[in-house]
């Protein structure tokens, strides 16, 4: 429950969104990689880094549901895991790009989604006052 006196500023609105809709698909990607992992991989080696990088994903899908939550309640702590989170979004576009070679367009994305956030994280003094308590 919201603070009296303290309203969740729209931009924190829309992150909260963005951050459940990232956390959903990410928890439906993960059951399906779950469902193809189970019916195609039969390589014991294979089957257990593809499980591991599910079980990697499914942690990150969720702390981005929580994230959301905790935004959506201006709770203190989201904000700073919120740019811990996407800093970290940020440098992994920027790796999956420079070194990994990853699809362009999905670089972007990220990179557009992570910046956006960080710079109105910082650029918005109403967004930090809301969140002091």
């Amino acid at each position: 429950m919201q603070a009296v006196g303290r309203q969740r500023p729209l931009g924190i609105t829309i992150i909260s969104i963005i951050l459940w809709i990232i956390g959903v698909v990410s928890l439906l990607v993960v059951i399906l990689g779950f469902i193809g992992v189970a019916a195609f991989v039969h390589n014991s080696a294979l089957g257990a880094a593809a499980t591991v990088g599910l079980i990697i994903g499914a942690l990150i899908a969720i702390a981005e549901i929580i994230l959301g939550w905790g935004l959506w309640t201006l709770k203190a702590w989201a904000f700073w895991a919120t740019v811990i989170v996407e800093a970290i979004r940020v440098i992994d576009a920027l790796y999956s790009w420079l070194v990994a070679h990853n699809s362009l367009g999905a670089v972007i994305v990220s990179l557009i989604i992570g910046l956006a956030i960080l710079i109105y994280l910082f650029a918005d003094r109403n967004v930090r006052a809301a969140f002091r308590t």
